[in-house]
Formats: C-alpha cells, structure tokens, sequence
C-alpha cells in the first residue's frame, strides 16, 4: 500500500517475486524483503509486513513470476538478471512505456513460445508535487 502524498510504502512479502525498486546506486536493485510463506498455504499464518519511509522519484515495478520465468524454445527463462539490467540500463519517461518495453522484451525471448504463465505487471512512481 503506497501513500500517494507522502510516498510511504507499507508491503508484505507472501511468497512472491521482490519488486524492483529504481533509483539509488545501482539504478534499480530488488527490495530486500522479510521472506514469508506463500500465502493460502496455511490458515491462521501470521505475515511480517514492513515499510519503506517514501518511495517518492524512485520507480517501483511488482511483477508475477510469468516474467522472470518465461521460457523459449530452448526452455531458457528470461531470469532476474535480464530483469533487473532491462530496468536499470533503458531510459524510460512513463510508467505505460516501463511495461509495454519489458513486454515486448519477454516476446523477443520467447521468439514464439508459448506463455507458459501469466506475465503481470505494474510499474508506478510517486512524484513530488
């Protein structure tokens, strides 16, 4: 949860990817996370939820694992590391450009493999008014 006046972020890790967080000195590096079960495994479990002051001018990018793990036909999966280079060394100007680049991305390593899951995504940025 993003406050949009003050960039404070409250999140929880249930057993997903961590999202990619830009700016700082590597231009984008994935958020350290408390690492929690997957969530609907067990009833009752209790969540580690954390915070982060403000995100405000740093891009956040959550994503499914459908991007990470997308394969070709060689079965290679597009992998963090392509990821997180796509993200810190392409210029973008808008949240839409962000996620339409990395689809066609994903399409150019499939090179005409099926999805083998879903590829979701959302990129926002809080700006300072």
């Amino acid at each position: 949860m993003v406050d949009l006046t003050t960039g404070h972020l409250d999140f929880c890790n249930a057993g997903h990817n961590p999202p990619v967080i830009g700016g700082g000195e590597h231009h984008g590096e994935f958020l350290d996370m408390i690492p929690n079960a997957p969530i609907g495994l067990w009833p009752g479990l209790e969540y580690e939820g954390e915070e982060i002051d403000t995100i405000k001018g740093r891009p956040l990018f959550i994503y499914t694992d459908g991007l990470n793990e997308a394969e070709n036909m060689q079965h290679e999966q597009f992998g963090d590391d392509r990821l997180l280079e796509f993200l810190r060394n392409t210029h973008f100007d808008t949240a839409q450009q962000v996620i339409e680049a990395l689809k066609a991305e994903v399409g150019t390593h499939r090179n005409g493999a099926e999805p083998n899951d879903d590829l979701t995504m959302m990129c926002l940025k809080v700006e300072s008014l």
